[in-house]
């Protein structure tokens, strides 16, 4: 069974031993299918999931050796993140591994076989095929005629797959502590948004090309505080400010943000942060402590900021610092314990 706590554990729909039970709840939350135990191993099945105002997102894992045979109506776009365990997705020309930390995507009209193993722990994120389309129509404002493909895989570390983790963790933060106050649904309306035209950018598929070719430059106020993020990384600026700064309103800069750089502001400032601050360990000389160059850069939540830059970089600013060969050269001396870790 899963060593791996549940995201969504606050949210969860069923613990159960019965195929019909988890059977019909996987069918309502993602798609109808067929589904298939490989051996004598009884089920164990978790499953918790959130819905929105069009997508989902599902945490689930069998705890069995089972086979999944979606219907061909199924007319959703499944974002996959495999937490835990493996599995295989066989298409009709190839197979595509489930491995921890990757993202495997599953298109509409791709017919697939999905076989995961007794540990096998997904979370996924459920897109009804017309959402995703209207939203690339716009973007490449003409109709989409063919169905949008999505490469089958994308790694740990890629652009895409870190968004998706960090993306889905704000989803289920959101609904703990918002869903139900006024005014939630229009801002669930536009993280929807934020969500399709990061995946469209993102994830490869048959019409990246097409919309890479159509995007349009940046907004001169995008263009200016996007400039004034990256020459200020080291100083605190508030939204409000910086908006008053390139002459719009806050809420215009942070949808101008969403739209063409696919991060809020804020986002934008941590990314470019933990970038700076990471080559700034690559580089560091002898006798220099993370704490030091972290607090140099702004950054007062030590804590939490390893957190970030594990999720993004797979190691902590410690282990970093101390693969900078600058820095461990001759080095006798034991390790800082105050060091950042």
């Amino acid at each position: 069974m899963a060593k791996t706590s549940f995201l969504l554990q606050k949210h969860g729909v069923l613990h159960t031993d019965s195929q019909d039970a988890i059977r019909e709840r996987v069918a309502h939350y993602l798609c109808p299918h067929n589904m298939r135990l490989f051996d004598g191993t009884p089920l164990a099945s978790r499953m918790s999931a959130v819905s929105f105002d069009q997508l989902s997102i599902i945490e689930l894992q069998y705890g069995a050796n089972v086979e999944i045979d979606p219907e061909d109506e199924a007319n959703v776009y499944l974002f996959r993140v495999t937490l835990e365990g493996q599995g295989v997705i066989i298409y009709h020309d190839r197979q595509v591994s489930m491995v921890q930390g990757g993202v495997t995507v599953t298109s509409p009209c791709q017919r697939a076989l999905i076989q995961t193993s007794q540990n096998c722990h997904n979370i996924i994120v459920r897109i009804p095929r017309h959402q995703l389309e209207q939203r690339l129509a716009r973007r490449l404002q003409q109709p989409v005629n063919l169905p949008i493909i999505f490469d089958h895989y994308a790694p740990e570390h890629s652009p895409g797959t870190e968004f998706l983790l960090n993306t889905i963790k704000y989803f289920a933060h959101f609904t703990d502590l918002h869903l139900k106050h006024p005014g939630s649904e229009e801002q669930v309306k536009r993280m929807e948004d934020y969500l399709y035209d990061s995946l469209l950018g993102l994830f490869k598929h048959n019409y990246s090309q097409r919309l890479q070719a159509n995007t349009s430059p940046l907004p001169h106020y995008v263009k200016s505080a996007k400039q004034h993020i990256d020459q200020h990384l080291k100083q605190g600026i508030a939204l409000n400010t910086l908006a008053h700064k390139v002459g719009v309103s806050t809420r215009t800069l942070q949808y101008g943000f969403q739209q063409f750089i696919g991060l809020s502001p804020k986002a934008y400032l941590t990314q470019q942060r933990l970038q700076s601050v990471h080559e700034t360990l690559l580089k560091a000389p002898r006798g220099q402590r993370v704490t030091d160059i972290v607090l140099q850069h702004g950054i007062n939540s030590l804590g939490h900021f390893t957190t970030q830059y594990r999720e993004v970089y797979g190691v902590t600013p410690v282990q970093t610092l101390h693969a900078n060969h600058h820095h461990t050269m001759n080095r006798t001396l034991p390790l800082d314990s105050s060091s950042l870790c």
